[in-house]
């Protein structure tokens, strides 16, 4: 790619990110107040999600909040923190969409790999956090989530030496920010069963991702109890929210929000569904899994908590990208070629 086509694609997602980021805020529905979360003072399970608030201490180097006089998203130090933390989140999860794609696709040209993950990014982010039938919720940490998520994931399919260092220090920093993040890496598992990778060095990594886990786990807990007041454990918890979720079904609107789960891409999956090998079944076994225990302990009407299954759908589409492409392209072509080469306008007049 040409250094000026990649200067204008690198301000092209920075602009969206930066749009997206902050109609996050504007738009939706904030579930937490950012001073709480900020200050360490949200209530469980949120203010165990600590991430953006441990960034924005050690960068403030402890200085508190402050009021800047202007309009939302801009009107508080916390608010901007938000904004960036969001941009930068999309801006990185948007390039390892895109890796993930071509990781997937060696062989493909960009002019494809491009518009496709650009495509399935926008389909995760809008349909997963936005557009929303029912209601759509405002989260500080849900956007570094998809990021460490894509990273996790795309970890997970390059594989080698590397990944497997890189791979437990990935897990202990998403803990950080979300206590589920250490199912993500059960995508190392189904790639390693794919290369035919050595069980013990398999082992040996999904023991330090659970080793990363829980250490990071016990560091949320130490900082939450020194930096902030203490975490409020009032709020709903998960018995209560399954229970709501099955009262929920009774309405037309929650069946239909149901609908735009995992930002519809169970579509084209269903589409490609002849094509999928013994690694999609295990892919869509996560997928499965994911949603089942994500209805049980979330508010299932949040759509939001699919996103991660969203991304793994993606992967399962990408993997089969370039058959598709081999496949579809030629009869396009044809059909260009079986047009007639002098034909009638299609009024059926002459010029």
């Amino acid at each position: 790619m040409k250094r000026a086509n990649l200067v204008l694609l690198v301000v092209l997602v920075a602009t969206i990110s930066l749009n997206l980021a902050w109609e996050h805020q504007v738009i939706l529905t904030p579930m937490v107040k950012l001073t709480d979360y900020y200050d360490f003072a949200a209530r469980a399970p949120l203010g165990y999600r600590i991430l953006p608030a441990l960034l924005c201490r050690l960068l403030s180097w402890g200085h508190s909040n402050f009021a800047t006089g202007l309009n939302e998203p801009l009107d508080s130090y916390y608010s901007i923190f938000q904004l960036v933390i969001d941009t930068i989140s999309l801006f990185v999860g948007f390039v390892f969409i895109a890796k993930i794609a071509r990781q997937l696709n060696p062989r493909l040209s960009s002019t494809i790999i491009l518009p496709f993950a650009g495509a399935a990014a926008l389909m995760i982010v809008v349909f997963g956090y936005f557009m929303v039938p029912n209601k759509a919720f405002f989260y500080p940490y849900d956007f570094p989530d998809l990021c460490i998520a894509t990273i996790i994931f795309y970890l997970c399919i390059r594989g080698g030496n590397a990944v497997e260092i890189a791979l437990p220090a990935a897990v202990f920093v998403a803990t950080l920010n979300k206590e589920t993040a250490v199912f993500y890496s059960g995508l190392y598992l189904v790639f390693s069963i794919e290369r035919h990778r050595d069980w013990k060095r398999v082992a040996f990594v999904l023991v330090a991702s659970a080793a990363a886990f829980v250490l990071a786990r016990a560091t949320v807990l130490l900082l939450v109890r020194k930096l902030g007041p203490g975490v409020a454990t009032s709020g709903p918890q998960f018995e209560i929210q399954f229970g709501y979720t099955m009262q929920q079904f009774r309405n037309p609107l929650f069946v239909f929000a149901l609908l735009n789960i995992c930002s519809y891409l169970y579509l084209p999956v269903w589409a490609i569904r002849k094509r999928l090998d013994r690694t999609d079944m295990f892919i869509l076994a996560m997928v499965l899994a994911w949603v089942i225990i994500m209805s049980m302990v979330g508010i299932f009407r949040q759509l939001r908590l699919f996103v991660p299954a969203s991304v793994m759908l993606f992967l399962i589409i990408a993997r089969h990208l370039s058959e598709v492409m081999g496949a579809v392209v030629p009869r396009i072509a044809r059909s260009f070629d079986e047009l007639p080469a002098g034909g009638k306008p299609l009024d059926g007049q002459s010029s």
